[in-house]
Protein backbone atom coordinates (compact mmCIF):
# COMPACT_ATOMS: atom_id res chain seq x y z
CA UNK A 1 0.00 0.00 0.00
CA UNK A 2 2.88 2.66 0.63
CA UNK A 3 3.37 3.25 -2.84
CA UNK A 4 -0.36 4.07 -3.26
CA UNK A 5 -0.15 6.11 -0.43
CA UNK A 6 2.99 8.28 -1.16
CA UNK A 7 1.31 8.93 -4.80
CA UNK A 8 -2.04 9.77 -3.34
CA UNK A 9 -0.44 11.85 -0.63
CA UNK A 10 0.97 13.74 -3.30
CA UNK A 11 -2.25 13.99 -5.20
CA UNK A 12 -4.25 14.78 -1.93
CA UNK A 13 -1.51 17.71 -0.42
CA UNK A 14 -2.83 20.30 1.59
CA UNK A 15 -5.84 18.98 1.61
CA UNK A 16 -5.78 14.92 3.08
CA UNK A 17 -2.91 14.41 6.22
CA UNK A 18 -1.97 10.95 5.74
CA UNK A 19 -0.05 9.24 8.98
CA UNK A 20 1.44 5.96 9.04
CA UNK A 21 1.85 4.19 12.15
CA UNK A 22 3.70 1.09 13.53
CA UNK A 23 2.04 -0.87 15.03
CA UNK A 24 4.75 -2.80 16.84
CA UNK A 25 6.25 0.28 17.96
CA UNK A 26 2.89 2.15 19.11
CA UNK A 27 0.78 -0.99 21.32
CA UNK A 28 -1.15 1.80 23.21
CA UNK A 29 -2.22 4.01 20.08
CA UNK A 30 -3.43 0.58 18.66
CA UNK A 31 -5.29 -0.46 21.49
CA UNK A 32 -6.63 3.27 22.13
CA UNK A 33 -7.81 3.14 18.22
CA UNK A 34 -9.44 -0.37 18.68
CA UNK A 35 -7.30 -1.59 15.81
CA UNK A 36 -8.40 -5.27 15.43
CA UNK A 37 -6.13 -6.01 11.95
CA UNK A 38 -3.00 -4.99 10.33
CA UNK A 39 -3.02 -2.75 8.22
CA UNK A 40 -6.02 -1.17 8.97
CA UNK A 41 -7.21 2.71 7.66
CA UNK A 42 -9.08 5.20 9.40
CA UNK A 43 -10.60 8.23 7.60
CA UNK A 44 -11.31 10.99 10.18
CA UNK A 45 -13.08 13.95 9.37
CA UNK A 46 -13.24 17.31 11.88
CA UNK A 47 -11.64 15.22 14.55
CA UNK A 48 -15.11 12.11 13.95
CA UNK A 49 -14.30 8.48 12.56
CA UNK A 50 -16.03 8.29 9.15
CA UNK A 51 -15.19 4.75 8.52
CA UNK A 52 -12.09 2.13 8.52
CA UNK A 53 -11.23 -0.55 6.44
CA UNK A 54 -8.82 -3.79 7.87
CA UNK A 55 -6.59 -5.26 5.07
CA UNK A 56 -4.48 -3.70 1.89
CA UNK A 57 -6.33 -1.40 0.17
CA UNK A 58 -5.75 -0.52 -3.56
CA UNK A 59 -6.11 3.05 -5.45
CA UNK A 60 -9.96 3.03 -5.91
CA UNK A 61 -10.75 2.08 -2.11
CA UNK A 62 -8.24 4.83 -0.90
CA UNK A 63 -9.65 7.43 -3.27
CA UNK A 64 -12.96 6.86 -2.61
CA UNK A 65 -11.81 6.80 1.71
CA UNK A 66 -10.25 10.11 0.57
CA UNK A 67 -12.78 12.00 -1.35
CA UNK A 68 -15.13 10.36 1.43
CA UNK A 69 -13.37 12.83 4.16
CA UNK A 70 -12.87 15.94 1.84
CA UNK A 71 -17.30 15.85 1.39
CA UNK A 72 -19.22 18.27 2.50
CA UNK A 73 -21.81 15.38 2.50
CA UNK A 74 -22.62 13.26 5.47
CA UNK A 75 -20.97 9.82 4.20
CA UNK A 76 -20.12 6.98 5.70
CA UNK A 77 -17.52 4.58 4.00
CA UNK A 78 -18.81 1.23 3.61
CA UNK A 79 -16.97 -1.69 5.35
CA UNK A 80 -15.77 -3.71 2.43
CA UNK A 81 -15.06 -2.63 -1.25
CA UNK A 82 -18.13 -3.06 -3.82
CA UNK A 83 -15.75 -5.82 -5.58
CA UNK A 84 -15.42 -7.74 -2.25
CA UNK A 85 -18.83 -7.81 -1.74
CA UNK A 86 -19.77 -9.01 -5.08
CA UNK A 87 -17.34 -11.97 -4.62
CA UNK A 88 -19.17 -12.78 -1.42
CA UNK A 89 -22.70 -12.49 -3.34
CA UNK A 90 -21.33 -14.64 -5.99
CA UNK A 91 -19.90 -17.07 -3.86
CA UNK A 92 -23.73 -17.54 -2.49
CA UNK A 93 -25.24 -17.88 -5.64
CA UNK A 94 -22.74 -20.89 -6.38
CA UNK A 95 -23.71 -22.51 -3.14
CA UNK A 96 -27.30 -21.71 -3.09
CA UNK A 97 -27.27 -23.53 -6.46
CA UNK A 98 -25.47 -26.12 -5.67
CA UNK A 99 -27.85 -26.85 -2.57
CA UNK A 100 -30.49 -27.73 -5.46
CA UNK A 101 -27.73 -29.95 -7.24
CA UNK A 102 -26.11 -32.18 -4.96
CA UNK A 103 -27.53 -34.23 -2.39
CA UNK A 104 -28.00 -33.72 0.56
CA UNK A 105 -27.97 -30.12 -0.30
CA UNK A 106 -28.78 -28.83 3.54
CA UNK A 107 -24.75 -27.92 4.38
CA UNK A 108 -24.88 -25.57 0.88
CA UNK A 109 -27.90 -23.61 1.89
CA UNK A 110 -25.65 -22.90 5.79
CA UNK A 111 -22.75 -22.28 3.37
CA UNK A 112 -24.82 -19.63 1.36
CA UNK A 113 -26.44 -17.98 4.28
CA UNK A 114 -23.34 -17.39 5.85
CA UNK A 115 -21.77 -16.33 2.99
CA UNK A 116 -24.87 -13.75 2.40
CA UNK A 117 -24.32 -12.23 5.99
CA UNK A 118 -20.96 -11.86 5.67
CA UNK A 119 -21.91 -9.83 2.25
CA UNK A 120 -24.76 -7.61 4.28
CA UNK A 121 -23.37 -7.69 7.43
CA UNK A 122 -22.01 -4.09 7.54
CA UNK A 123 -26.11 -2.83 6.94
CA UNK A 124 -27.73 -5.16 9.43
CA UNK A 125 -27.64 -2.55 12.48
CA UNK A 126 -25.73 -3.74 15.54
CA UNK A 127 -24.07 -6.81 13.75
CA UNK A 128 -20.88 -4.83 13.27
CA UNK A 129 -20.70 -3.53 16.94
CA UNK A 130 -21.55 -6.80 18.30
CA UNK A 131 -18.73 -8.56 16.42
CA UNK A 132 -15.87 -6.37 17.23
CA UNK A 133 -17.19 -6.82 21.43
CA UNK A 134 -16.39 -11.27 20.31
CA UNK A 135 -13.38 -10.16 18.94
CA UNK A 136 -12.07 -7.93 22.18
CA UNK A 137 -13.65 -10.94 24.21
CA UNK A 138 -11.24 -13.39 22.52
CA UNK A 139 -8.46 -11.06 22.17
CA UNK A 140 -8.56 -10.24 25.84
CA UNK A 141 -8.94 -13.86 26.70
CA UNK A 142 -6.02 -14.51 24.49
CA UNK A 143 -3.96 -11.76 26.23
CA UNK A 144 -5.29 -13.19 30.26
CA UNK A 145 -3.92 -16.75 28.72
CA UNK A 146 -0.73 -15.53 27.75
CA UNK A 147 0.10 -13.27 31.08
CA UNK A 148 -0.98 -16.27 33.12
CA UNK A 149 1.04 -19.09 30.99
CA UNK A 150 4.30 -16.12 32.00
Amino acid sequence: MEPVLEELQEVYAGRVDVLKVNADESQPLVKKLDVLGIPTTIVYRDGEEIGRRTGALGRSDLTLMFDAALSDEVMKIPAMSQRTRLIRLGLTAIAFILGFVLTPGWPLFIVAGALFLLAIYDYIPGVREFRDRMIHKLLNAATEARDEGT
